[in-house]
């Protein structure tokens, strides 16, 4: 699998007192493991964000300090979600390219990112060559990051 396309990373939270946010990715087509991957949207204002991945770029979804999945972008649109006035109410189509099969113990941010990274708590998708800490890291690496994730995750 090409990783070169893993440039974006997105905190995300479970709702409704799951343990986890999109552990169970039926919401779509669970055949091709796409789903409806939200970003909160209050008055309008993210947008911009949830619309500035491009089709085919990969993210990195984390929750919890944890690494679950790792997604592709399948196209540029932007969906409303059916209830309008819940705060996480637009949407973008992903397929999962990984995803842990380990929930009682996903990989560390840490571990996977293999800096200490203090992301911010929003759900925002961060570009992560705009991360200080992952670029100063990985600039002085023989193997890039996307080389070292596939490593570690065991992406073929």
């Amino acid at each position: 699998m090409d990783l070169n396309g893993l440039i974006w990373t997105k905190n995300v939270k479970p709702l409704n007192g799951q343990p986890w946010a999109y552990q169970n990715i039926s919401t779509i087509d669970p055949g091709l493991k796409i789903f409806a991957l939200h970003w909160r949207n209050l008055k309008g204002r993210d947008k911009i964000n949830a619309n500035t991945p491009q089709e085919g770029e990969l993210m990195i979804l984390r929750q919890r300090s944890k690494v679950t999945h790792i997604v592709q972008m399948l196209n540029k649109q932007l969906y409303p979600d059916k209830n309008p006035g819940d705060e996480f109410n637009i949407y973008r189509l992903v397929q999962v390219v990984w995803m842990t099969d380990n929930w009682d113990n996903p990989p560390e941010n840490d571990k996977l990112f293999d800096c200490l990274i203090h992301f911010p708590a929003f759900g925002k998708a961060i570009k992560l060559e705009k991360i200080r800490a992952f670029r100063e890291h990985w600039s002085t690496k023989e193997l890039t990051f996307q080389q070292h994730v596939q490593n570690l995750l065991n992406i073929c």
